[in-house]
């Protein structure tokens, strides 16, 4: 899990110093930590299975689930940047083939003036720069995150033996004159006289 934590923050890091200018590039840094200190306490978690056994049980089966779910967000997310480095792209070769027509300059009013008409088919607005290494980024992330599962699966600790819940106190058999028993033949209406 200590392992799955570092990684997961080298990735983060990584996407961080390969960002390209203008990008909010910190949130892969914050989010890669938060992800990262969550899977260390896990791990931390996990260590305790010897002295306190629900703690560690709690990490070891939350600890092996998180890789599963930290693995789905990222591709989701790799796939949302995939999309958006595709629609910054087009948009791009469509505003240098508008520029190479018309033999203008690339000057940001030129560019303002092609980029206001344009939008894309989902509406949405035309994104400021390439998401590409953030989707390569998360897809790597992705592929770390189904390793560490199988990795963590593969290699669950041993657990202890429960310990031994204390034996129930026995309690004293009821007196025969305190319970409901007849107490002589002529008392008891089932009996053969």
């Amino acid at each position: 899990m200590f392992l799955y934590a570092a990684l997961i923050l080298t990735f983060g890091i990584m996407a961080y110093l390969i960002a390209p200018p203008g990008a909010n590039a910190k949130t892969a840094v914050v989010v890669t930590a938060i992800c990262a200190v969550v899977m260390s306490a896990m791990g931390v978690m996990t260590l305790m299975i010897h002295k306190k056994r629900n703690i560690g049980m709690i990490g070891i089966h939350v600890g092996l689930l998180l890789p599963l779910i930290f693995a789905s967000l990222f591709l989701m997310r790799a796939g949302s940047n995939y999309r958006a480095s595709g629609v910054y792209n087009y948009f791009q070769n469509a505003y240098q083939a508008d520029l190479d027509d018309r033999k203008a300059e690339d000057t940001t009013a030129n560019r303002d003036s092609f980029l206001s008409g344009a939008k894309p088919e989902s509406g949405d607005e035309i994104p400021t720069g390439d998401k590409g290494y953030l989707g390569f980024i998360l897809t790597m992330l992705f592929g770390v995150s189904v390793a560490a599962f199988v990795v963590l699966l593969l290699s669950r600790p041993k657990l202890p033996p429960k310990p031994a819940s204390a034996p129930e106190p026995v309690t004293s058999k009821p007196n025969a004159e305190s319970s409901s028993a007849p107490k002589s033949a002529e008392d008891d209406p089932f009996s053969k006289t």
